[in-house]
């Protein structure tokens, strides 16, 4: 009995770890199937996506191929008499698939996956090795264009509100300029007598002839009607008289208005001159900290694999135009004296229109009164209106306007050449505009084609909860100046970018040359060909064949996407063409003259840059630095100056199930799988349930068969 008691619990102990041995092996072996089976499912991946890098689920039923390999893998061994230790049953199984291609998150993820070797090598070499060597000009160049810029806008407000100033100067003289020889005709001192022989013209001939129309008149006094001789010539002299106290007032009044007015305004206009000059100072002295100047150190700076070109320079030309920027500041002094002559003005003609009214009242009264004395108020009169007339009308060194005027152009020595200039630009630029327009008008083809595109684009950006912007097209500005300024402006774009992503190689670098490593940009070429007036509008604005320019642009039309890049790789040329002209026209001395020719220098290389990219498929960088860009490659650099990740990503997923006909929104790339299986216990399935109680385990025994159950996670 005793040794039956020892046989038993040998027995149990013994029986005990066979089953918890076999169910080691049971939870082993169903992990790996559950993850096999999940591996199997995950292989079903769409291969359409896969010429894009991509992964998502395809269309074969994920349960059936689940089912199918856990089957397989608990078939019948085909070993005759062959002992099953483990007899696995499956149970339940449950598939759940998640995660969308579509999402930003995981579309981002699997572009990394795809770009994480090839994206910051091509990123060093293609932009940061170019661009590094010339990072110190384009600094300088774009601080000096920025800070001229905003000058010559203010300096010919400026110098156009006081011209208008000393206009309204001129056109208030001009209102007086008949006055002296009503008065009196040559000007002089003395008055002789005349004879009473014709009518006065002039109010010194009213004079002249008074003693003689006096004496006349009293001869004709109390004579009847037809003895009297003298009739017509004293009808003469009062209608003379008459037209010339009409003429001086004809004269006065206007030039009263035109005094109270123009002169007011030329005095206002003076002082907004005076405010302007001081915004001049004021921009001079904060143009000297610029923030974006700190992205140009940082790529100039930057320490990354490969050889760079040879510097092109440190910007000393385009630093020594800026630092003349304040010789185009007025002194305070020049607003004084110019407002001061405007009151001297006033002034004056105040004296001229007391005199010439009290001459008039004398003149009125002449001809019925006898000894007026009007000869003393004719000089007075002439005289007032001399002392105006050689101050402010009549050509002398004496004349305040024309001393005004003098000092003006004292200060705009190179204002005439710089104007050359300008209109050379404005015809130059003319022509590139006829070029966009025709361009931007383009529309041809593939507008069925934008238009689904736009839906999958909305769709996707509706999935994703994001905002569309309307895209904003980049144009070719008619001033040169906003011209040249915004090129720079495009240029602290780009090197912001490229800074942006040494600090931190971030999604945007991957995602950046994800587009160009997966879609089409246009060719450049063929555009050329097209605006010379051969080639196919079809062939040059169909989708297929401006993909790149699409992610980068966002335009739903044939046109908006291409004469966009047009006028960007125009801006690009031109502002660094433009860095050039202020190191070739630095000598000219005046920094609105250097600025003026510079921008006509990058207009005019850079036009011919547009064709040689055409025509030979790359350009020079600069004139300093000889390395080739394409047309692709400026593409590239227009990615980092547009950052709109979302947008750019929903243009991309929207291009991809264009080119697939498959919805990246509806394929999922997370598969969750879960499975309860079973085995047959030998012994004691009683004390493994208590075992496994006892211990917290969430394994079950039912009906004598062991449960348990798995779950496996997989993601593309």
């Amino acid at each position: 009995m005793f040794l039956i008691l020892i046989l038993a619990g040998v027995y149990m102990f013994v029986a005990i770890f066979i089953d918890y041995s076999r169910i080691a092996a049971f939870k082993v072996q169903t992990e790996r199937m559950t993850h096999a089976a999940m591996r199997s499912v995950m292989s079903a991946y769409d291969t359409s996506l896969r010429e894009y890098g991509l992964f998502a689920y395809g269309d074969t039923s994920g349960d059936a191929l689940m089912a199918k390999v856990l089957n397989d893998s608990v078939k019948p061994s085909s070993v005759k008499d062959s002992f099953p230790i483990l007899d696995i049953q499956w149970d339940t199984t449950s598939l759940q698939m998640e995660r969308e291609l579509g999402r930003h998150d995981i579309f981002n993820r699997q572009i990394q996956e795809d770009m994480k070797y090839r994206a910051p090598v091509d990123f060093a070499i293609e932009v940061i090795n170019r661009f590094k060597p010339m990072s110190e000009e384009m600094k300088e160049a774009a601080h000096t264009v920025d800070l001229l810029k905003k000058l010559q806008k203010l300096y010919d407000k400026r110098e156009q509100l006081l011209d208008e100033a000393i206009a309204n100067q001129v056109d208030s003289a001009e209102k007086v300029k008949k006055l002296p020889d009503l008065i009196m005709k040559p000007p002089g001192q003395s008055i002789y007598e005349e004879m009473l022989e014709a009518a006065p013209e002039t109010a010194a001939e009213a004079a002249a002839r008074y003693s003689d129309y006096l004496n006349k008149k009293q001869a004709d006094e109390g004579l009847p009607f037809n003895q009297q001789q003298y009739i017509l010539e004293l009808g003469r002299y009062r209608t003379g008289v008459n037209q010339i106290v009409t003429g001086i007032s004809m004269i006065i009044q206007p030039a009263l208005q035109a005094h109270q007015t123009k002169l007011a305004e030329a005095q206002a206009k003076i002082e907004e001159a005076r405010g302007i000059n001081e915004e001049m100072k004021r921009v001079i002295a904060e143009g000297e900290n610029r923030s974006e100047n700190a992205s140009y150190d940082s790529v100039g700076s930057s320490t990354l694999p490969g050889t760079s070109p040879t510097s092109t320079g440190s910007g000393n030309e385009a630093k020594s135009t800026r630092s003349l920027a304040s010789e185009l500041v007025r002194e305070d002094a020049l607003f004084d004296r110019l407002k001061s002559r405007v009151i001297s003005q006033n002034t004056d003609f105040s004296n001229v229109r007391k005199d010439s009214i009290e001459l008039n009242n004398q003149l009125r009264n002449v001809t019925g009164m006898s000894g007026v004395p009007i000869k003393p108020a004719v000089r007075q009169g002439s005289q007032t209106a001399e002392r105006y007339m050689n101050s402010f009308i009549r050509t002398g060194a004496a004349n305040l306007i024309t001393q005004s005027k003098q000092e003006l152009e004292n200060g705009r020595g190179s204002d005439a050449q710089r104007k050359e200039n300008d209109k050379q630009s404005q015809r130059k630029l003319k022509e590139i505009k006829r070029l966009f327009s025709k361009i931007e008008n383009g529309n041809a083809g593939s507008m069925q084609a934008f238009k689904q595109l736009e839906e999958y684009y909305e769709a996707n950006i509706a999935l994703n909860e994001s905002s569309s912007v309307r895209a904003e097209m980049t144009g070719i500005d008619s001033d040169p100046y906003d011209s040249g300024g915004n090129a720079m402006k495009g240029m602290d774009h780009l090197f912001g970018g490229m800074s942006g992503l040494l600090d931190q190689l971030g999604d945007e670098l991957f995602q950046n040359e994800y587009a160009l490593a997966y879609f089409n940009p246009m060719d450049f070429g063929q555009l050329f060909s097209w605006t010379e007036g051969s080639g196919n509008a079809d062939d040059v604005f169909k989708l297929e064949n401006q993909e790149l320019e699409y992610i980068i642009y966002g335009f739903h039309n044939p046109s908006g996407n291409i004469a966009s890049a047009y006028a960007e790789i125009f801006g690009m040329r031109l502002a660094i063409r433009t860095a050039e002209g202020l190191a070739e026209n630095s000598k000219l001395g005046n920094p609105l003259l250097v600025l003026s020719a510079a921008i006509l220098y990058g207009i005019t290389h850079a036009i011919e840059d547009m064709m040689k990219l055409a025509k030979d498929g790359s350009v020079e960088l600069s004139k300093y630095i000889r390395v080739k860009l394409t047309y692709k490659d400026h593409l590239r650099l227009f990615l980092l100056m547009h950052s709109n990740n979302e947008r750019k990503m929903s243009r991309m997923l929207a291009l991809i199930r264009m080119n697939t006909g498959v919805n990246p929104d509806e394929k999922q790339t997370y598969a969750s799988g879960q499975i309860r299986s079973s085995i047959k216990l030998w012994f004691l399935p009683g004390i493994v349930r208590s075992i496994g109680a006892a211990m917290g385990s969430t394994d079950q025994v039912q009906d004598g068969r062991f449960y348990i159950e798995r779950k496996a996670d997989y993601s593309y």
